[in-house]
């Protein structure tokens, strides 16, 4: 199972700390744990200043490399940004796709090819057992960026979300129909923006166990997410401190839990609805 950062909020964050905790995540195991949480991969996906989605994302692309983190480190385009909307991930392969860890198009974070004024982006901890019964009840024709190599369960995650989203017109009920209809145990966090309203939205979902998620928000309702605790204390204690972040969710790898929390933030307010 694989690890999620991800972070919403007014005040851009820089992107080479957000990698840093990626690389504490990457490299975390308890220790009756049998692997790290990461190592097969890591990606991250940011809104730019030109208010789309970059994405920069790398395989585990030799056998003597240790860190896929330490490669999206040594990215040049990313030494300087920043970002209020940021979700990155660290992968660490289930069995069925061990032969996919050298393809930057099987690691996460996805974004589909969404109309042009909705950007969406998604990262999965877990496994989607029912992904390939979910992909025939897609009803317009959608691209996945694996297939051509080995269609991975948690690509099919935006397109579900995305097809939802076109029938309700509401993040929340989107983000619902899609939980309802995974099997497996699954961690998920979605953020999209949509341009007409300049509002993002960040839908989180835990169904069983997995790695973990941990959550916090605070007084103006922006939000930090992690698999772990430690990767975020150790990089973001004084930025928590200082913007009254308080915990409001902690589900560890030995929990077992069920829960859907949605956010929606605009410029000049944040509204929260929990199920």
């Amino acid at each position: 199972m694989c690890g999620i950062f991800a972070y919403m909020g007014h005040q851009p964050i820089p992107i080479t700390q957000v990698l840093k905790a990626l690389h504490i995540l990457e490299n975390d195991q308890e220790p009756d744990e049998p692997t790290p949480v990461g190592g097969h991969g890591a990606g991250i996906a940011y809104l730019n200043q030109k208010h789309q989605i970059t994405l920069t994302k790398v395989g585990k692309t030799n056998k003597t490399q240790r860190s896929p983190v330490n490669d999206l480190q040594q990215q040049p385009s990313l030494a300087a940004a920043s970002s209020a909307l940021i979700l990155g991930h660290v992968r660490r392969a289930s069995p069925e796709f061990t032969d996919t860890i050298h393809y930057d198009e099987c690691t996460q974070p996805y974004k589909p090819r969404c109309p042009t004024d909705l950007n969406i982006i998604s990262a999965h901890n877990g496994y989607v057992q029912n992904y390939q019964q979910l992909k025939t009840k897609l009803k317009t024709k959608h691209i996945f960026e694996s297939e051509p190599i080995k269609l991975i369960d948690s690509e099919i995650i935006p397109h579900h979300y995305e097809e939802q989203l076109a029938k309700t017109q509401n993040p929340t009920k989107a983000a619902h129909a899609l939980y309802e209809s995974l099997e497996g145990r699954n961690t998920i966090i979605i953020l999209h923006l949509d341009t007409n309203t300049n509002q993002a939205h960040i839908n989180i979902m835990q169904k069983g166990k997995t790695r973990g998620l941990v959550t916090w928000t605070n007084p103006n309702n922006e939000v930090v997410v992690c698999s772990r605790e430690k990767p975020t204390q150790t990089t973001f204690s004084n930025f928590l401190n200082e913007n009254n972040y308080q915990k409001i969710i902690h589900v560890t790898r030995n929990d077992s839990a069920q829960l859907e929390t949605h956010f929606t933030l605009t410029q000049k307010q944040h509204t929260q609805t929990s199920r």
